[in-house]
C-alpha cells in the first residue's frame, strides 16, 4: 500500500521532529516537516499531501490565514489546525474557515493519528470524475480524453470543472463557482478572473463536441453533455 503522505507545519522544530519520527517509524506515513511557511504553495502542489497539519501561529506568520488559502486552491485536502490557543474564538475560526479540526498542545499522538486516519485516508485513493470519456483526476489536476492527458489544470482550473462535471446539464451559479474557488461569495475583483478561467476551460473542449460548456448570460455556466 502505498505511504499516506502528511505535510507538518509547526515552528516548534523539537515538535516536529517528534511527530515526524512516530509516524514515520510507528505507522509509515511520509511526512514532510517544516518550520515556517516559506513556499508552501509550491510545496503541497509538488507534495500533494494526504493531509495537512498546521500551526496556528508559526513564528510571526498567521497560519490560519495561509490555510485560506490553502483550502480555497485545495479543498480536496485535509487540513487539520494545531494550537496552544484553546480559547473558543480560535477554535471557531479554525472550523469555520474549512479547517477539518482543532487539536490542541501539547498534541496527543493517539488522537492526531486518529483524526489523519479518520480524514486522510478517505483522500489517499485517486479521486476521479468521469464524463462522456472525459476523466478529471483531483489529486494530480490532470485531466484526460479517452485516457490521453489533455491538460494538467491549475488548482482553479480544476475546482471549477470539478463542479461543472458533477452537475452536467445544470446550471452552475458564478456565486457557487465563487464560493468553491474562493471560499466567499463573488466579488468585483473575482469576476474577471472568473471569466478568464471559464474561458481557458471552454477551450479545452473546442475540438470535441461531445461536451461543451455553456455561459447563461448573467446566472452562471453549464456543462452540456
Amino acid at each position: 500500500m502505498e505511504q499516506l503522505k502528511v505535510l507538518f507545519v509547526d515552528d516548534d522544530i523539537n515538535l516536529g521532529h517528534f511527530v515526524t519520527t512516530i509516524l514515520e517509524t510507528d505507522y509509515n506515513y511520509k511526512v514532510h516537516f517544516q518550520n515556517t511557511l516559506l513556499g508552501i504553495d509550491s510545496i503541497v502542489e509538488t507534495l500533494a499531501p494526504d493531509i495537512i497539519i498546521l500551526d496556528v501561529e508559526i513564528g510571526k506568520e498567521n497560519g490560519m490565514d495561509k490555510a485560506q488559502d490553502i483550502i480555497a486552491k485545495y479543498p480536496q485536502i485535509p487540513l487539520l489546525f494545531v494550537s496552544s490557543h484553546t480559547e473558543d474564538d480560535f477554535i471557531t475560526k479554525g472550523i469555520s474557515i474549512g479547517g477539518n479540526a482543532y487539536l490542541p498542545k501539547p498534541l496527543s499522538i493517539p488522537v492526531l493519528v486518529s483524526y489523519i486516519q479518520r480524514f486522510a485516508l478517505k483522500t489517499s485513493l485517486p479521486q476521479i470524475i468521469e464524463l462522456a470519456n472525459y476523466q478529471l483526476n483531483l489529486s494530480t489536476n490532470k485531466f484526460f480524453y479517452k485516457k490521453q492527458l489533455i491538460k494538467k489544470l491549475s488548482p482553479f482550473e480544476k475546482n471549477a470543472l470539478a463542479v461543472l462535471m458533477e452537475h452536467p446539464n445544470e446550471i452552475v451559479t458564478k456565486e457557487q463557482l465563487a464560493e468553491k474557488l474562493w471560499n466567499h461569495s463573488l466579488e468585483t475583483h473575482n469576476s474577471a478572473s472568473l471569466n478568464n478561467i471559464l474561458s481557458k476551460l471552454r477551450d479545452l473542449f473546442k475540438d470535441n463536441s461531445s461536451l461543451k460548456i455553456r455561459n447563461i448570460r448573467g446566472v452562471g455556466y453549464m456543462m452540456n453533455s
